[in-house]
């Protein structure tokens, strides 16, 4: 990567420092848009930043405290040098407890490094937390290797010490985890009641609060699921789904699990128990579960209802089915980054339905002169 200039790097560190103005922020923001290599400077700064944070306790980086601490401070004494905008250092950022330390926009998400209040802060006092809004889809790297992809409307919460002691994530939404492997630190994603266990995987875990099941999908390696009535281990081509709320198993057809997937109004509960037997398939197509990382979207006798759900997520848009009946109508295809429109469109040719878009409203009503030839032609 190219080295920064000298207003860039005061405009990283006096943002690391909580000493930005608003019209320094913004400018920030812009710059951080712009590249992904703008985005990676500012990811080993903050990496500096944080590894000098916790070099003030007796942490377990000793060995590396003055190598860190010399680099963070020679980019700020060098700036500081070089140019009359302030910066202070970073004993003073100390200071501040129980604070919002930065929240930075990029790739699509929102993240939070949040620094609880504690008589003696550690690196257990700090929790990231990756927000991705709907309509956006974010990726990340975490520490030890282990690569994220967050699917939208999804968060993703992690604490300053994973990987010492532990790899523990907590997931709301959908994520697919490519996992560095580590046979003394399993890596473990914490989402509706379930534990999700895994040592060197890729797998997929779709745990939507406002859905009611949690699937989980293993493309490699071995994941164990534990929970209250739950404990099983997945093998490669697996699906198992959960259902977070019904007394009963769900049920599953002929055609595709996906179907087994229903879908509640979202729930107030923060915690939910796992209470009914789950269900597993085997020797399934991952790539349906999991090309959504990929920027496809295949969709394997899927209803209206539930495609509704997704374009909602995928385009942060309501969709509004004036018609019971065209919820029940399911479809098969492959969409590779169309937009809304064409997506409908497409929709549109296989089912007696019409759509409008309005101010971020799909409205999709049911057209009676389409349906009487549709429902002869399916007979």
């Amino acid at each position: 990567m190219e080295e920064l200039d000298l207003n860039t790097k005061l405009l990283i560190i006096n943002y690391l420092l909580n000493q930005s103005s608003e019209k320094e922020k913004l400018k920030l923001l812009e710059w951080l848009k712009e590249s992904d290599e703008n985005r990676n400077h500012f990811s080993e700064y903050r990496k500096l930043f944080d590894l000098s944070l916790y070099m003030q306790y007796d942490c377990k980086f000793s060995e590396r405290r003055s190598i860190n601490w010399k680099q963070v401070n020679d980019k700020i004494s060098t700036s500081k040098r070089s140019n009359h905008q302030k910066v202070r250092r970073l004993p003073f950022y100390l200071k501040i407890a129980a604070a919002v330390l930065f929240v930075f926009f990029a790739g699509g998400s929102t993240f939070h490094w949040l620094f609880k209040s504690a008589p003696n802060p550690n690196l257990g006092n700090i929790e990231y937390v990756v927000n991705v809004p709907r309509g956006g889809k974010s990726e990340i790297t975490l520490s030890d290797g282990t690569k994220v992809w967050l699917n939208a409307g999804t968060h993703l919460r992690y604490k300053a010490d994973y990987g010492l002691n532990s790899r523990i994530v907590c997931l709301d939404g959908e994520g697919y985890f490519a996992v560095v492997k580590n046979p003394t630190k399993p890596f473990i994603v914490r989402t509706s009641g379930l534990q999700i266990k895994a040592f060197g995987t890729s797998f997929n875990v779709k745990a939507y609060p406002e859905e009611k099941s949690v699937t989980t999908t293993l493309v490699e390696g071995i994941v164990k699921i534990e929970g209250t009535g739950v404990n099983l281990s997945l093998k490669p081509k697996e699906v198992v789904i959960v259902d977070k709320t019904a007394s009963k198993p769900l049920t599953i057809n002929n055609k595709s699990i996906a179907n087994a997937i229903k879908n509640t109004p979202k729930s107030e509960d923060k915690e939910i128990t796992m209470i009914s037997k789950p269900i597993v398939a085997t020797n399934v197509n991952t790539i349906i579960y999991t090309s959504w990382k990929d920027n496809l979207w295949i969709i394997e006798s899927e209803s209206l209802k539930n495609i509704a759900i997704i374009l909602e997520r995928k385009f942060n848009i309501t969709v509004d089915i004036q018609s019971s009946e065209l919820n029940q109508y399911t479809f098969t295809g492959t969409f590779n980054n169309e937009t809304l429109e064409q997506i409908l469109d497409i929709i549109k040719f296989t089912a007696p339905l019409n759509f409008q878009i309005n101010k971020g409203v799909v409205t999709i009503t049911e057209e009676q002169k389409r349906k009487a030839t549709y429902t002869s032609f399916i007979k």
